[in-house]
């Protein structure tokens, strides 16, 4: 592996105010040979402007009308020239020797078709735009991990960090652009399913990961019931895989979501981004 190129993927929507976060996190990788591909998922604020401030010649910005995140990876997918992928959302940020390490990591593993990091993880609150309370939550990010793990659902699988070989898209896998969330822990198990021995944890933690309540973002903007269509979806969509056999997740988790649901519009549960941030446990 002589310093393959990576194309790293950032779908954005309307993050004018933080995306530059991410783009320096990128720039100021310790491995150079890399392309940044920007897709903006129809951005009505100033992105754009934001993106063309940026003079470096491996970015590459494309606009699409809205059509959500999981399309929007797919669509610099297929623009993308680099033999692996990685992924990293507008309001994160990688650790400078995110792709150093992941390639030293990827060189002792040559069966590797993908691979996660460790992340430092924080849980944000925010109030009228203002952080108001903070909890950390890098222990989902565990110091091991399997691939039974991933398909037992027993972290929260991200899609920052997360690398895989760019031909895996010509194997028929992509993002699935019809799922409200939740999508990238699907399609680490669209990998996982072909690809078992293919997995690789790296126990190192390279990238910073906010999941932030109150604001723009996916679980700002979910209900109780959003999650469990989402759980039914997934599982109605893998249940014939033979890396799910000993799941323990479905029903469950479907039932646990709609009851909270019922409880939510009958008054008795705060909207779903404030359970979860109290919660703080694994969806």
């Amino acid at each position: 592996m002589n310093d393959p190129l990576v194309s790293l993927i950032t779908p954005t929507y309307n993050r004018a105010y933080i995306i530059k976060n991410a783009i320096d996190s990128v720039i100021n990788q310790t491995y150079p040979n890399w392309e940044l591909i920007i897709v903006d998922d129809g951005s009505t604020d100033n992105t754009k402007e934001v993106v063309k401030s940026y003079q470096d010649q491996r970015i590459r910005y494309h606009k699409q009308n809205n059509q959500g995140p999981a399309k929007a990876r797919n669509r610099a997918g297929r623009l993308a020239k680099g033999k692996w992928i990685a992924y990293i959302d507008s309001d994160n940020e990688l650790l400078p020797n995110y792709l150093d390490t992941m390639f030293k990591w990827l060189r002792d593993y040559p069966k590797a078709i993908f691979a996660f990091p460790r992340a430092h993880r924080t849980l944000e609150l925010y109030e009228n735009g203002k952080l108001v309370k903070e909890i950390d939550g890098s222990n989902d990010t565990p110091t091991s991990l399997t691939i039974h793990d991933i398909f037992m659902k027993n972290l929260h699988v991200e899609t920052n960090g997360f690398m895989h070989l760019k031909t895996i898209f010509d194997e028929g896998i992509a993002w699935d652009g019809n799922l409200h969330g939740m999508e990238d822990w699907e399609f680490a198990m669209q990998i996982g399913e072909k690809h078992p021995d293919g997995f690789l944890y790296v126990p190192v933690v390279l990238y910073r990961y906010h999941q932030r309540y109150g604001t723009d973002g996916l679980v700002s903007n979910s209900t109780y019931e959003d999650w469990a269509v989402t759980f039914e979806k997934i599982y109605q969509k893998h249940k014939s895989d033979k890396m799910l056999k000993g799941q323990q997740w479905y029903p469950q988790r479907v039932k646990k979501w709609s009851n909270l649901q019922k409880e939510y519009e009958a008054g008795k549960r705060p909207p779903y981004y404030l359970h979860y941030f109290q919660d703080s446990q694994i969806i």
